[in-house]
């Protein structure tokens, strides 16, 4: 009995089967991976809070920080579920606590700017803003080492 009766494929089959299961490999790797953009499958349910009984999805983003000595920073631009939010920082280094600055702009184009924070100079003691049509929401920790993390949130 010869080895070719045996296995009924030959050796050239054999390398063919072999290089298309690498190939097929590779590619689900790369496309289960994310290194296909726009391909990479996610599971995950949107991440929401609850607000006053609302449900609200939302994201942390984490802002800059001026350079010492300067106590605040330009604008930074996050868009999230079709909101546009500006956030920008001052009195980062003072004694009586930091500010977040924002505007956040909804897809109809109406603007609600907002200031949180806890400081006794100027006299500010807010942590979440919540627009006037509830249609998003914005939280920061506040007081002196509020951190550089600002929840942003949009009404389901």
């Amino acid at each position: 009995m010869g080895m070719d009766r045996d296995f009924p494929i030959t050796s050239t089959q054999l390398r063919f089967l072999v290089v298309g299961l690498v190939v097929l490999a590779a590619f689900g790797a790369a496309l289960f991976g994310g290194a296909i953009p726009g391909l990479k499958p996610n599971y995950s349910a949107p991440a929401y809070i609850v607000i006053d009984d609302q449900r609200y999805y939302y994201t942390t983003v984490f802002l800059a920080t001026p350079f010492f000595p300067n106590n605040s920073t330009l604008p930074q631009t996050f868009t999230f579920e079709n909101v546009t939010f500006e956030l920008w920082v001052s009195n980062w280094y003072s004694s009586t606590g930091g500010l977040v600055h924002g505007n956040g702009t909804e897809p109809n184009g109406t603007v609600y700017p907002f200031l949180l924070g806890d400081s006794v100079v100027p006299p500010v003691n807010t942590t979440l803003f919540v627009s006037p049509d509830r249609l998003f929401a914005v939280y920061w920790q506040g007081g002196f080492g509020g951190g550089f993390w600002v929840r942003l949130m949009v009404h389901e």
